[in-house]
């Protein structure tokens, strides 16, 4: 009985003070750290730069919430540390969202630079044969005739039509003009890149016809410019 009077007041305090501790104190440091965290995995899914305005609400309202509690209003305190977590975990989400639109963005473009580069390699590889230089060793080799030509810089249709694996006869050049007036205005306006189609079934009729109007036109000189490049 003694050691209980002796210890009586000091356990009163010590019960009073843990319960005062567990009613408030630990209640307000365990939600401040909630919000902490939140603003924290925010921040780790970046949205300090996917989701600025959302984060920077986050973090103004933990910030509030923090100096209400500092202050002693618990209850208000409470409120906006709950809005602070609400607000950190949709910047977070928001953040996953815009970071995987930009990967799935960034995605589709190298999908297309791909199909691009797909297409001039086979281009290239297409027009390997087309793009050759006139002499004698190529004359002397079997020819391969293509069904169509991209035009290089410094040639025009007389040119083109010079080339063995083409005609071999720069008279036949209205052929090729006649083949791709969809694209050729004019046939001393031709540009490097452009994919002329160079047409196979012709007959003698048309190619002794394209001559006649090859000698009778004035179009391609020694003055005359081979190609308007860019």
């Amino acid at each position: 009985m003694s050691i209980f009077f002796r210890n009586g007041p000091v356990l009163l305090l010590l019960t009073l003070f843990f319960t005062a501790f567990g009613c408030a104190s630990s209640p307000q440091l365990f939600e401040r750290e909630l919000a902490r965290e939140a603003v924290r995995d925010a921040d780790r899914a970046g949205a300090a730069t996917m989701a600025v305005e959302e984060y920077r609400a986050a973090q103004l309202t933990l910030d509030k919430g923090e100096t209400l509690l500092d202050k002693g209003d618990i209850k208000e305190a409470r409120a906006t540390l709950d809005t602070a977590i609400t607000q950190a975990h949709q910047a977070e989400v928001t953040a996953y969202i815009r970071s995987l639109n930009l990967a799935e963005n960034k995605i589709h473009q190298l999908e297309i630079q791909k199909k691009a580069l797909l297409k001039a390699w086979r281009a290239a590889i297409a027009d390997q044969a087309a793009v050759i230089d006139f002499t004698k060793e190529e004359e002397s080799q079997p020819e391969t005739k293509p069904t169509s030509y991209t035009v290089t810089n410094g040639e025009n249709l007389f040119v083109i039509a010079s080339r063995t694996r083409v005609y071999g006869d720069p008279l036949l050049w209205p052929l090729i003009y006649k083949a791709n007036r969809d694209q050729i205005k004019d046939p001393q306006q031709i540009y490097p890149g452009q994919r002329l189609s160079i047409p196979r079934d012709v007959s003698d009729l048309e190619m002794e016809q394209a001559r006649n109007t090859a000698r009778e036109s004035t179009i391609f000189t020694p003055a005359t410019p081979k190609t308007k490049t860019n």
